[in-house]
């Protein structure tokens, strides 16, 4: 969860910041998961550069496929030669459109570092991405033809969009795209993938593809800094923690099935999420997993049981 940014809406920038997995455990989840048949893993920060054992996973794990949400900036010369070397990881650099927009949230100056990246990565044949957090100021900009043609020329090969979701840093609801936003991406992206040299995917708008919310171990879940294991990225909430028990072990409690046990959410795949589509669901598994604020590891913000998080 380290990070040489301080991006507004962040959705790690409330989690502590003093702690990092060690290698050793790291090493350990990604033999356990490759004992189940899963050899592709994503990895989120903060800022995965700052972590130092990363060169040494990607080389160890040479059979497993890596994607590395990134925002860029410490993409030097050196790194970019590694990624290029060990051939197992995708970077999906962090933008918001162009110059104006990504400085905007992420520092002056930043926007000219990531198209530092963006260059060294395409010279040297390293496949990468960008991933766009979708706001109700950018949601009809970053599925343009303009972003699009200029990432494309960049060298992009595959595109993430991701909905905004209010938590971390300074959440604002106003942020949050519209549901008729939401859906002109939708549909967008529909005509973008007959269009374009490159592979879009929209986090919430793809859920008929994914046959609904992949969370609580049915297809996904995420381990932070701490050790402590959430269903998803955007949901802050912890039963167990990968220090103490394997992930087998962790896929079998109660509270990550009680996601997978009320599949699909709903007959709407379009609305997939358990946080802003369907919150009942959140509650219920929370109630059922057995969480309080007082049993949080790291805390929830504004947590109510009558209504849940928010």
């Amino acid at each position: 969860m380290k990070c040489n940014l301080r991006c507004y809406g962040c959705y790690a920038g409330d989690y502590k910041k003093g702690e990092d997995l060690d290698f050793e455990i790291v090493n350990r989840v990604i033999n356990e998961a490759k004992d189940m048949g899963i050899f592709f893993f994503v990895i989120s920060g903060g800022e995965p550069n700052t972590w130092p054992y990363l060169i040494e996973m990607l080389e160890t794990h040479s059979d497993a496929m890596f994607q590395i949400y990134t925002n860029g900036t410490l993409i030097d010369d050196k790194t970019a030669d590694e990624f290029a070397r060990l051939g197992n990881a995708i970077p999906c650099i962090s933008v918001e459109g162009f110059e104006k927009e990504t400085d905007d949230r992420r520092g002056e100056g930043t926007f000219r570092k990531i198209s530092d990246a963006m260059d060294r990565l395409r010279e040297r044949g390293v496949i990468f991405g960008f991933s766009a957090t979708a706001t109700r100021e950018n949601n009809e900009f970053i599925v343009s033809d303009e972003f699009l043609d200029y990432y494309n020329d960049k060298g992009v090969f595959i595109g993430w969009y991701f909905n905004y979701i209010p938590i971390g840093k300074k959440p604002d609801l106003d942020l949050m795209p519209t549901p008729e936003q939401r859906n002109y991406r939708r549909k967008r992206i529909i005509e973008v993938r007959d269009t374009k040299r490159m592979v879009v995917a929209d986090f919430w708008n793809d859920g008929v593809l994914t046959d609904g919310c992949l969370a609580g171990g049915h297809a996904y879940l995420h381990i932070i800094s701490t050790g402590d294991v959430e269903p998803c990225v955007f949901c802050h909430f912890a039963a167990d923690n990968i220090k103490e028990k394997s992930l087998e072990e962790v896929l079998e409690s109660p509270f990550f099935k009680a996601f997978r046990n009320k599949r699909p959410y709903n007959e709407n795949l379009l609305m997939p999420c358990t946080i802003i589509d369907n919150p009942q669901i959140l509650r219920d598994a929370v109630k059922e997993g057995g969480l309080t604020p007082d049993t949080q590891r790291f805390g929830v913000h504004n947590y109510d049981s009558r209504t849940g998080p928010g």
